[in-house]
């Protein structure tokens, strides 16, 4: 009984793992429009691996419900949906242009490089906890 449970358990936190994965898969396929068709391709292709693994995996109540075919092609699956995502983030942080990394935060690049002080004027009157 308390092998089932655990089995359970781990099944639940692998859907949790995968919802999570689909998720960020979804949003960086969004985000990639503005790359080029192969960047495009590759998102789209990891959020679809994932999504069939998602399905393999989605009426399992516990390991022994799933072959060991299931179980070596998600494996496999998921290794290459981790390898695609290294080689988008390496492209995107090769290619993408630095307010598009940075989102609301590159105005603050732009006004204060690093190489200039920034006034203290505009930090008097601030209190600072200990």
């Amino acid at each position: 009984l308390a092998v089932l449970q655990v089995e359970a358990r781990t099944l639940a936190m692998l859907r949790g793992l995968l919802r999570q994965l689909h998720a960020a898969c979804t949003r960086l396929a969004t985000g990639a429009r503005s790359f080029p068709s192969s960047v495009q391709e590759t998102a789209g292709h990891v959020r679809h691996g994932v999504e069939g693994v998602q399905a393999s995996l989605s009426h399992a109540r516990s390991f022994h419900d799933l072959s060991g075919l299931v179980l070596a092609q998600s494996r496999e699956t998921v290794m290459r949906a981790q390898l695609s995502i290294d080689e988008l983030l390496e492209y995107v942080g090769q290619h993408a242009p630095l307010p598009w990394l940075v989102g609301p935060f590159a105005p603050v690049l732009v006004e204060y490089p690093e190489d200039v002080p920034v006034e203290m004027t505009k930090w008097e009157g601030c209190v600072t906890v200990g």
